[in-house]
């Protein structure tokens, strides 16, 4: 069992009612409850805000992908590979390499906006990685731009299997990584 560290907190009389009735007659204790909440928020909550992240129903995102075309898809996933994931890797993770992007698709896209499941599987050298989502050919085309750019700017080799419900991202490490540091990151 992990160690625990003890804090006190003054909260809000309505949140603590809002605790005791989610924890009333569960086995659900109240400081996993809160653990889970603040964990919540350091992890993905306090970064929404700063770049605009917002969760959406899986069925809303079937749709959207539905009226683009594979290539508008795959337009829109090099775009933000390039630009805004970049910015968001660097703010979240103060650095920019292939772990910090592989957690990024982990956390956010899988454990926290559940746009897809993620399972990796390889070594040092090799990886491959799977994103099952059941949405579409042009969804797989923006999953597999975004992480191709991604890749391709840390000097990765990259080979994409794009299907209707899943992206496979097989990634062979060059001789030498790169690594991008931030230059100035927000507070």
């Amino acid at each position: 069992m992990a160690r625990l560290t003890r804090r006190t907190f003054a909260i809000e009389p309505d949140v603590s009612e809002k605790i005791d009735a989610l924890v009333d007659g569960h086995t659900l204790e109240a400081n996993l409850l809160v653990n889970k909440a603040l964990r919540h928020y350091l992890e993905w909550g306090r970064f929404v805000e700063n770049f605009k992240l917002v969760i959406s129903d899986p069925r809303l995102m079937k749709l959207l992908w539905s009226h683009l075309t594979v290539e508008e898809a795959r337009e829109m996933g090099l775009q933000n590979g390039n630009s805004t994931v970049v910015e968001f890797i660097l703010y979240y993770f103060r650095k920019f390499d292939l772990e910090s992007v592989l957690k990024t698709f982990r956390v956010i896209g899988a454990d926290y906006s559940n746009a897809f499941a993620y399972s990796e599987s390889g070594d040092d050298r090799n990886r491959t990685i799977i994103l099952r989502h059941s949405m579409g050919q042009s969804a797989s085309a923006y999953y597999g731009a975004s992480l191709k750019a991604l890749s391709v700017r840390l000097g990765l080799e990259v080979e994409l299997e794009e299907t209707d419900d899943q992206l496979v991202c097989k990634i062979r490490r060059a001789d030498k990584e790169q690594t991008v540091a931030p230059k100035t990151l927000k507070a």
